[in-house]
């Protein structure tokens, strides 16, 4: 049996104006970021939203006082805690000899089980390049835009930290490289142990003197970094640096890792 179908002029009509309708949908909707996509040109128009990006810089700092973050507690043999433990997760493993080399656990590089510390970087390095854009950020004062830069300075300093205290010699990044960089800018080479610890003294004087030394509104800042804490921080890498163990990681890296596209 066969079916015939008519098409009315009224029944062209309705087509063309879905036809229309749909085109005008994809080019004026369908692309519209939603209203609640952050975007970098939203970060750095109001004072509210630079704070929450300079939080955000924050928010990789390690919670050592978590045994599932800080390895001390559950990596030796002097407490354990069940595997089925939420306590556990991770610190556990490394007594129990799962540690492996493909995904390792308290991975400060890529992420596992502790911040990936180059992301926080990466972070810290927005921030202080827009907030040293005195076109950004109108309604904030002088005083109070430098203290935020030199928040951002300390937390990078203290995450190149951590990563030289985990793996010896690491890529310095001072600046982003651009997304849209050639590949082989992104092929950054470990730098010496000595010029790591230099860069990080620098940033940690550079964030000193920008930081107050002391917090004054305790109600919604306490927590925050102030210069005691930049120059302590330096202090205490700079006796990291002295120390016989860096040494040692450094030597057992060089003979475990060193190629041509680490070196």
């Amino acid at each position: 049996m066969k079916f015939q179908y008519r098409i009315t002029k009224g029944g062209i009509v309705v087509l063309s104006c879905v036809a229309m309708l749909g085109t005008i949908s994809c080019k004026k909707f369908l692309d519209i970021v939603p209203d609640n996509v952050a975007t970098m040109d939203n970060a750095f128009t109001l004072r509210q939203e630079a704070e929450k990006y300079l939080f955000t810089c924050y928010s990789y700092l390690p919670n050592d006082g978590s045994t599932v973050s800080n390895p001390g507690f559950l990596a030796g043999d002097e407490m354990s805690t069940p595997l089925t433990s939420r306590y556990g997760d991770y610190a556990i493993n490394l007594p129990r000899g799962n540690q492996n080399v493909t995904n390792p656990f308290f991975n400060y590089w890529d992420g596992n089980g502790a911040p990936a510390l180059f992301r926080g970087i990466r972070d810290c390095n927005v921030f202080i390049e827009n907030m040293k854009d005195m076109s950004k950020v109108p309604d904030i004062g002088p005083d109070e835009r430098s203290r935020w830069i030199g928040e951002a300075m300390f937390l990078k300093a203290y995450y190149h930290y951590l990563l030289l205290r985990a793996y010896g010699p690491i890529p310095i990044t001072d600046i982003n490289i651009p997304v849209e960089a050639p590949v082989e800018q992104f092929r950054v080479k470990r730098s010496p142990v000595d010029e790591v610890v230099n860069y990080i003294a620098s940033v940690y004087d550079s964030a000193a003197a920008r930081l107050p030394g002391l917090i004054v509104n305790r109600v919604d800042e306490l927590g925050r970094v102030t210069k005691p804490a930049a120059l302590a921080m330096k202090a205490k890498m700079l006796v990291l640096a002295a120390s016989p163990c860096l040494t040692e990681i450094t030597i057992m890296l060089i003979l475990k890792i060193r190629t041509d596209n680490c070196w």
